[in-house]
């Protein structure tokens, strides 16, 4: 076995966190937090993909939107239409409305770097421009608007973790198919915008409401409860982090109101002495010299007799204008400026 290492020199060798060891800790949580919002969007991918088509016309519009917004790829001189997905469910959709709309689709399967197997399922191109909105109009019927969604959402759309951000997206390849996708979003009655990234157009959802009404029209009934349920969480934590903190200023206002309030007493007893001071203006200041700490409501009722909090409030402030304007009036305009006992 290997030689024990002196004890004197063990001091050497702290069990304390090195700065790599914190960066590590940082790279660690944001590894983690990427983790998660992918695995939210493929469970929602997962889920749509399990939706079922209610009228025998679903399916073809189904396929009608994988023309517009599934990925372009050429195998050989021939173009075809590409939906990858790490999750078997969206192969087995795609595959399945291909068929009984009459189009020839397979997969080979094919492994990816890290998420174990990447499923890629191809279509063929039957004409040349298919990929223009005008070629093929969204349709009219709701339940065929709902897996045209599905068929986009599929082929290049993604949605955030709740946790993170409410955010639901397109990655559309043309202009025309985004504002097609985009006015069909807004024929469900959810506020949708259009941006670009690298170049392309992006059709993207922000408020929480929307992004939970676009999954419900899609069929992912799970990532809406997962998603009302954080949309809940995030609230509840907002409420008490803005009780925490309205309650914490206060406290900190009435802390140095306080301090202010008992400086400028001292300041009126060393300069004017309390013979000089009004009973009213003594007593409120000996009693907040006194309790440095308690309320203005407090000092209210200490005082005897007892008054109002506005009148201790009134009586604190009063002797911080004399103060301030001590320079300018005389002992008996100080004495006189006293208000009566409230």
């Amino acid at each position: 076995s290997a030689p024990l290492r002196p004890a004197s020199r063990l001091h050497r060798f702290p069990l304390t966190r090195s700065p790599s060891g914190s960066r590590n800790s940082i790279c660690a949580r944001a590894t983690s937090s990427i983790i998660k919002e992918i695995l939210f969007s493929r469970d929602a991918k997962d889920e749509v993909a399990g939706a079922r088509f209610t009228r025998a016309c679903c399916p073809v519009a189904f396929v009608r939107a994988l023309r517009l917004y599934a990925r372009v790829s050429r195998q050989g001189t021939h173009p075809l239409l590409t939906v990858a997905s790490e999750r078997a469910s969206v192969a087995r959709a795609v595959i399945a409305a291909a068929h009984v709309a009459g189009v020839d689709a397979h997969t080979p399967r094919a492994s990816s770097h890290r998420a174990g197997k990447r499923w890629t399922v191809t279509l063929p191109i039957l004409d040349c421009s298919i990929g223009s909105s005008d070629n093929a109009p969204p349709p009219q019927r709701v339940c065929c608007r709902r897996a045209w969604l599905r068929a986009a959402f599929l082929a290049c759309g993604s949605v955030s973790n709740p946790s993170h951000g409410y955010h639901l997206e397109f990655f559309c390849r043309g202009e025309r198919d985004a504002r097609a996708l985009s006015e069909l979003i807004s024929g469900f009655g959810i506020d949708v915008g259009i941006g670009r990234r690298r170049a392309r157009p992006l059709v993207y959802v922000k408020d929480a409401e929307a992004v939970s009404a676009l999954l419900g029209h899609m069929g992912a009934t799970h990532a809406v409860l997962r998603l009302e349920g954080q949309r809940a969480l995030n609230q509840t934590k907002n409420s008490i982090r803005r009780t925490v903190n309205s309650e914490a200023a206060n406290a900190a206002r009435a802390a140095a109101s306080a301090a202010r309030q008992r400086n400028a007493a001292r300041r009126a007893i060393a300069k004017l002495g309390l013979a000089h001071i009004s009973p009213a203006l003594r007593e409120a200041a000996q009693l907040r010299i006194a309790y440095p700490a308690r309320t203005l409501r407090e000092l209210a009722r200490a005082a005897r007799p007892p008054i109002s909090k506005a009148a201790m409030a009134s009586r604190l402030r009063l002797l911080e204008r004399l103060i301030n304007s001590l320079g300018g009036l005389s002992r008996n305009a100080l004495r006189d400026r006293g208000p009566r006992p409230g």
